[in-house]
């Protein structure tokens, strides 16, 4: 009974093609929207929780909170700066945890006559295994750099090719100063020749090492960075022991609420009570992430199940206008035995076939879209290029349920309306 009904369902469709097609037009574009729409965001979050994690897992960040002036004036005589001794305490309280001090300096490098101008991070040797960034060639920060003051610089992968192009910039010599570069004194040599020698604030330092490549996170390029000894960074640089940030990385995910709390009150107790920094951990910007994207697949979903919507009022117009087409054949059919309930699925089933063979169509569409779409939107934002498209199954099924019942819910009515004609009626319907 069923498969006469579809069959003559199929029949029915097939005899008009083009109107068939443009009504399947509707479901077809609805569910391709859902899946490529669905497929992008999901490809989104993969890759900012990629990007992330690419440069460190279970992290905490630890940096100074500003203060308001009637804090300021409250705490004043008391320790209100992060400092190097904090980093240092750290290690010495919690041993578990790898502590890398970090400070920023706007600066110029120079070797030759090639410069380039950015941020030089003073730093220590925990923070290559904390950020998963290892040198290619030679070797990052060690521990003799830091007790020393060694004026030992690494560089990342395009500072090093811009500076010295193809060639190994490993034991070579730059020049690194602050703000615009003064001019070099020149003196006497021992044989009497000309020596440059450095000026207040310009120092020689030697590249010891290469960083493999890591391209872009959070809209800063990793290969444009430049590393040097944390304390020979306060030492010529900051002219003293303060510090910008932390970064510390926690062994234990599961801990890492319990560290953070410790962490904060550990540094209140050594800053004289005073609660003048922040501690974040790497879950809390994932778990914003995870929201944002949550918006968006919100948002995104919505707009296209409003098209799956009007993909469904058209199948309900062309249906109904199918059941005015055929009120003859739908007297025929009741004046020979047809029961109420046989109209009503056989109609139901053509709404729903519709559905289901546009449902189709758009799943492949879909597919098609979501990569094509991935790949546009990976090419267009800054360090996208990983961005990918990532279809779940999940997303095929709901789109498709979804289309089904789009369909049987549009085609109901129609259905009720064809099922109510009189038979006598209907067959005096010209």
């Amino acid at each position: 009974m069923l498969g006469a009904i579809f069959r003559d369902a199929l029949k029915n469709l097939s005899s008009n093609m083009l109107r068939s097609g443009l009504t399947m037009l509707g479901v077809i574009i609805g569910v391709a929207s859902v899946i490529a729409m669905m497929a992008i965001v999901e490809g989104g979050q993969v890759w900012l929780v990629s990007s992330i994690e690419k440069l460190g897992t279970n992290l905490l960040f630890v940096w100074k909170k500003r203060l308001t002036i009637d804090e300021r004036r409250m705490f004043a005589g008391r320790n209100l700066q992060l400092r190097y001794d904090d980093a240092l305490a750290i290690r010495d309280r919690f041993p578990d945890l790898k502590v890398a001090p970090v400070i920023d300096i706007d600066g110029q490098i120079k070797a030759g006559e090639r410069d380039y101008s950015g941020r030089i991070t003073g730093t220590s040797p925990e923070y290559s295994d904390i950020r998963n960034s290892y040198p290619a060639s030679g070797r990052f920060i060690g521990t003799t750099d830091i007790q020393t003051w060694n004026r030992s610089v690494v560089l990342g992968k395009t500072i090093a090719e811009v500076l010295f192009g193809t060639q190994s910039p490993i034991g070579k010599e730059v020049k690194i100063f602050l703000g615009a570069r003064k001019k070099s004194k020149k003196s006497d040599g021992p044989n009497g020749e000309k020596k440059e020698q450095e000026t207040v604030g310009e120092y020689r330092f030697t590249v010891i090492g290469v960083m493999e490549p890591k391209g872009e996170a959070y809209g800063q390029d990793r290969d444009e960075m430049i590393f040097i000894p944390v304390t020979t960074a306060q030492r010529f640089f900051k002219g003293n022991d303060k510090i910008g940030s932390m970064i510390i990385h926690v062994p234990d995910r599961n801990q890492m609420e319990e560290v953070t709390h410790k962490l904060h009150q550990f540094l209140i107790q050594r800053h004289d009570g005073v609660d003048d920094i922040r501690v974040r951990n790497q879950g809390e910007f994932l778990g914003a992430i995870d929201q944002t994207i949550a918006t968006f697949r919100f948002v995104l979903g919505g707009i296209a199940t409003v098209a799956l919507l009007v993909g469904g009022i058209g199948i309900m117009n062309i249906m109904l206008v199918t059941v005015t087409e055929r009120t003859r054949e739908i007297g025929l059919r009741k004046a020979i035995g047809a029961r109420r309930q046989d109209i009503l699925l056989q109609f139901l089933i053509e709404s729903t076939t519709i559905s289901v063979i546009g449902g189709c169509f758009g799943i492949i569409l879909g597919i098609f879209a979501a990569h094509g779409f991935g790949d546009l939107v990976a090419q267009s934002m800054p360090g996208g290029g990983d961005w990918g498209a990532v279809i779940k199954p999940s997303a095929i099924v709901v789109a498709f349920v979804f289309a089904v019942a789009v369909g049987i819910g549009f085609g109901l009515f129609p259905a009720i309306k064809a099922s109510k004609l009189d038979p006598a009626e209907a067959l005096r319907y010209q």
